[in-house]
Order: C-alpha cells, then sequence, then structure tokens
C-alpha cells in the first residue's frame, strides 16, 4: 500500500483538473483496500475510489478525505472464463482476450479507466456493453466481501447498484466470453480504436464522453414522440441519440468557458486546453444543458461525475 500526502488530482485524472487529494492511498489487493478504509474510518476521513482518473470531475479545492486508486489486478483464465481484478486497464484486458479468440468486448476497445470503473458506470460502445458477458462481481460492502450476480448488480444505461452505493468497492469480476478467431477480434478492436481516435486525439485532456447519450425508451413516450418530429431518425443508433447530435445542433461546438471548451470536431467532448478548472467545466455544462432544454425539451445527464 502506497500512500502520499497532497497529491495533485489534476496529475491523475485524465482531464488534468483537480485540487490536492489529503491523502492519496494506492492499493493493489483486497487486504490492502481493507487497510485503507480502516485507516479512513479510525481518521474520520471521507474517501473515495477512483481507477484511472477517466469519467472524473476532481474539485478545484481537492478532496479533504483519502482518495484510494483501486489497482488490483489479479488475472486467471479458465477456458471461456475470466477472473479479473477491478484495477485491470479495461483496454489490455479486451485485447487479452482477442488474442486469446475470446468475443464480445471487442468492440468496446478504447474506453478509457480500468474494468471495475467500468463495471461501475455500465460502460458500453458500438452495441456492446461491459454486462453482456458479466457472470459475476466481488465487492466489499463497507463490512465485508460479497458476491453479486449479473442480475443482482441492477445494471441500467451507464448505471449499477454500485453506482447507487458509493460505500461499496468492486474488487473483482468474472467473465464467460464467446468463442471467435483472434485475428477478427483483433481486426474489429483496431478498427474501433481508429474511429475513437478520430474523436479522442492522442494527449487530449478530457474525461471522456461528458454527457450520457439518451435511450428512447426510457423516455416518456409523450417526451420521446416530441423529441424525434424534431430530429433526423438516422441520428438514432442502437436504440439511442447521441447528446453530440443535440449539441451540435445547437451549436456547442467551439463553446469555452476560462480554458474549458467544446472540441470543434465533436459537441459531446470538453477538454482542458491547458489551466482548466473544475468551476468552469460545470459553468459550461450548465449553459449547455439549458440551451439543449431550450431547445428540445429534453434534459441532457453528465456521464463524467464530480468528486
Amino acid at each position: 500500500m502506497l500512500i502520499k500526502n497532497d497529491f495533485p488530482l489534476r496529475d491523475f485524472t485524465t482531464i488534468g483538473i483537480g485540487g490536492p487529494a489529503r491523502l492519496f492511498v494506492t492499493v493493489t489487493n483486497e487486504k490492502e483496500l481493507v487497510s485503507a478504509l480502516k485507516l479512513a474510518k479510525k481518521s474520520g476521513k471521507a474517501w473515495y475510489v477512483l481507477g484511472e482518473g477517466s469519467n472524473m470531475v476532481a474539485s478545484d479545492r481537492g478532496f479533504s478525505g483519502m482518495i484510494i486508486a483501486n489497482q488490483i489486478e489479479k488475472y486467471v483464465r479458465k477456458g471461456d472464463r475470466v477472473t479479473i481484478g477491478a484495477g485491470n486497464n479495461l483496454f489490455k484486458f479486451i485485447m487479452q482476450l482477442n488474442v486469446f479468440g475470446l468475443a464480445g468486448m471487442e468492440r468496446m476497445a478504447g474506453i478509457p479507466g480500468t474494468v471495475g470503473g467500468a463495471i461501475y458506470g455500465c460502460a458500453g460502445a458500438y452495441g456492446q456493453e461491459i454486462r453482456d458477458h458479466l457472470v459475476s462481481v466481488r465487492f466489499w460492502d463497507g463490512k465485508k466481501f460479497r458476491k453479486f450476480s449479473n442480475e443482482e448488480c441492477g445494471f441500467g444505461y451507464r448505471g449499477s447498484a454500485f453506482k447507487k452505493h458509493k460505500n461499496w468497492v468492486i474488487t473483482e469480476a468474472v467473465f464467460k466470453l464467446e468463442t471467435g478467431r483472434a485475428a477478427e477480434l483483433m481486426k474489429i478492436s483496431r478498427d474501433t480504436i481508429s474511429l475513437r481516435e478520430k474523436k479522442y486525439y492522442p494527449g487530449l485532456k478530457c474525461p471522456g464522453s461528458f454527457f450520457k447519450n439518451l435511450k428512447l425508451d426510457d423516455l416518456p413516450a409523450k417526451g420521446a414522440k416530441a423529441l424525434l418530429k424534431k430530429i433526423d431518425p438516422e441520428a438514432v443508433k442502437y436504440g439511442k441519440l447521441p447528446s453530440g447530435y443535440l449539441l451540435e445542433r445547437i451549436g456547442a461546438k467551439g463553446m469555452k468557458q476560462g480554458r474549458v471548451a467544446v472540441a470543434h470536431h465533436h459537441a459531446n467532448l470538453i477538454f482542458n486546453t491547458g489551466g482548466g478548472k473544475a468551476a468552469d467545466v460545470k459553468k459550461l455544462s450548465t449553459r449547455l444543458k439549458r440551451l439543449v432544454k431550450k431547445k428540445f425539451g429534453i434534459i441532457i445527464d453528465e456521464e463524467v461525475q464530480y468528486l
């Protein structure tokens, strides 16, 4: 277990924003995790678990408690089943599956963050989601380790039971994959990466897609019908309307707030141009949500988390 004092979160988050965490603790196994949580409880400090700092906008004031970086990297494969630590990098995990000819997650290549973070937010892309081949999840509930089946995880669009219970910490998961051809799976992942890099330029300081796409089935029937009258039906993909489509229609591209801006090439990409502040991210986000609501009568929600 590695402990750092007053660690700048701007050096950890992918958007490059955030003040100092009073304590920053890195854990590599379940024993260290429990020790860190006990330390936080004993000292009376608030705590928060992060994976690799993507999908997160940390406060300019920092965090007065303990940030726990989950780097539990257990990996066991038996045939088409893989037990994987929550701290494993999602992209590396997917590429390993490709090599072994295990299919079902290849189109998710390039989603930033860890396996645990992907489960927490039910990550997905191009018609695949992390839950599709998930068998079970092991987690700490504040008192003991427990295991949930896929159904018990309460998955929904970009959400899960873990997102609702902030004191639960995912430590590992079991996946059961399909059989595929390694070369074909690898090509799909590489093609997906190429598509993603047209949006997320290498080195760009951003948290990933900023707003959730709209799942039409989750909208009230009246609201969905009214929205469809205002948009091009072909914009709907996999039953979802990209928030980027709505944001582009309200002229979001290139909008700025301080040193934070919406990319010129994609309306659902908010990035730090250098020296950006969390306060500016929130102001820009609020302005974009207000404009979308005014034009389309729809409220879009952030996919990113605020700390």
